[in-house]
């Protein structure tokens, strides 16, 4: 390589490293994507008031229409499987070549992140992650249908060493197949979500390959260890905290896989975004925390971003007890911004989860002398699932933007992924286009989106209701709408703060 061509190519890759910055650094472009600020066309309480008023006249709206308890049978259902094409692609060959791609992708991944180049710009392991996998795929689950249970490389991995290991071993188990305990129910899971929600938002190595590298690494064997002890299928169903994740948002989306019974053959039904949400039992405890936690870790990553979240950050600052527990974990090696962070995000899960228990407490009253009455952590399970709109709508508008842009750089990465100076597919020259999302876009797509979400989750809510409380849905339903109006304002408040402060 000429000298030339060196500084050629370190040229493209500071260029490429600036742009990096503009998604993820929150000084430089907050809101995931664009930088420059610019005038709402109308003052943001007006767009509160009416995002607000829409809540409120879809209730009224629904309250009018939807008047009793409607089966979910009759709700419209087409099996894509009675098409031909469709029953060609829908095969086992289809599905082991997904897996098989991404399995591949995984490895590299993570070989990327522990052998590749320690700059982050250059290594394909921070946009993989954070980008392609934990925004790309959580698209795909909410608008499509459950891509990961497809292509978990965690479970073909362990699938195959299975297969491998019982042809060695005259058809021994890898799994010892212990029953799972059920009072463990989905707290692993919320435990790694948790840990993972803190090291997007909070952990000053997610951007360090070796250390991201090292991570999913470390997250991996944790898994496989579960698979080993408790069997693959059930720390799937209880324990993984992505298979529980991307489960839930593919709940909302439109097409759903459905297993074989001695009754029906396997079906791929087409169904309208939402209809997969309206359970007919309260899930457990543990996994309404799931829920609530999912929903409180995506509004907390807006607002870091926010004047408020600094002004709490100085308000640590200047507070003599507050100041004198951050130095003191600062002796310990911990900063003092990374703990303020993460006092907050606890905060943040358990005022969310200790909020909708609180509405859900609320809508009781007036049953609490009544003989068998239901407790409010029985409505809380029934009702949870029906806030997974707003927690789909609050991603997709809080996200797509960060696809679009930090997106691109998967093009110049599938040429090089370990930032040795290949050039495999030709695209390692790719110039990425960080205007590609105008901030006018963002703002009416994501107050589009959110509201959308807010509606739907309005008329799952009302269904629910009609369910648990008959004749007396509509007055026990209020709180509950009252909260997701107020949890409308707060998200379009979050998402204008990077546009208007």
């Amino acid at each position: 390589m000429t000298p030339t061509t060196r500084t050629a190519r370190r040229a493209h890759r500071a260029a490429r490293a600036l742009a990096w910055l503009a998604p993820f650094a929150p000084a430089a472009a907050r809101a995931h994507g664009f930088g420059q600020r610019f005038d709402l066309p109308l003052p943001l309480w007006l767009w509160l008031t009416g995002a607000g008023a829409t809540i409120v006249i879809t209730f009224v709206l629904v309250a009018v229409f939807v008047r009793e308890e409607r089966p979910l049978a009759r709700y419209p259902r087409l099996d894509l499987l009675r098409f031909a094409p469709v029953r060609a692609l829908a095969n086992g060959a289809t599905a082991s070549v997904l897996r098989a791609i991404a399995a591949l992708l995984f490895i590299v991944t993570i070989a990327a992140g522990l052998f590749g180049n320690p700059d982050p710009y250059s290594n394909l392991i921070p946009t993989m992650v954070w980008v392609v996998w934990w925004v790309g795929v959580a698209f795909c689950c909410a608008l499509i249908g459950d891509l990961w249970s497809v292509i978990n490389p965690w479970e073909s991995l362990f699938t195959w060493s299975e297969r491998v290991y019982a042809r060695v071993t005259a058809g021994r188990r890898l799994s010892f197949e212990r029953p799972y305990p059920a009072w463990l129910a989905a707290w692993p899971a919320v435990a790694a979500f948790l840990a993972f929600a803190w090291a997007e938002l909070i952990w000053p190595g997610k951007n360090v390959p070796f250390r991201l590298g090292t991570a999913l690494l470390a997250y991996s064997v944790y898994t496989w260890i579960g698979m080993g002890v408790y069997g693959r299928a059930a720390w799937l169903r209880h324990a993984e905290a992505f298979t529980l994740a991307f489960g839930v948002l593919a709940r909302f989306a439109p097409l759903a896989w459905v297993q074989p019974t001695q009754e029906a053959k396997p079906a791929l039904e087409l169904r309208p975004f939402g209809a997969g949400l309206l359970a007919t039992r309260p899930v457990p405890w543990s996994f309404m925390v799931f829920v609530i936690l999912m929903l409180a870790t995506v509004t907390f990553d807006g607002f870091q971003e926010t004047p408020l979240m600094q002004r709490i950050d100085t308000a640590a600052q200047t507070s003599h007890a507050a100041a004198t527990v951050l130095f003191d974990l600062s002796e310990l090696g911990l900063e003092e911004s990374i703990a303020t962070h993460t006092a907050t995000l606890v905060s943040f899960v358990i005022a969310f989860v200790a909020i909708f228990w609180t509405v859900n407490w609320i809508s009781l009253r007036g049953r609490a002398a009544r003989a068998g009455a239901m407790p409010a952590s029985f409505v809380a399970c029934s009702f949870v699932l029906t806030l997974v709109p707003i927690a789909v709508a609050y991603h997709l508008s809080h996200y797509f933007s960060l696809l679009l842009t930090a997106g691109q750089f998967v093009i110049p990465l599938a040429s090089d992924p370990f930032g040795w100076g290949w050039n495999l597919f030709g695209t390692e020259g790719y110039k990425v286009n960080l205007a590609i999302v105008s901030p006018y876009v963002f703002w009416y797509s994501a107050v589009g989106i959110i509201v959308l979400g807010h509606v739907v989750a309005v008329f799952l809510a009302h269904e629910v209701a009609v369910r648990l409380f008959g004749k007396e849905a509509l007055v026990r339903e209020v709180p509950m709408v009252l909260l997701m109006v107020g949890y409308t304002c707060l998200s379009l408040w979050i998402l204008a703060q990077p546009i208007v402060g």
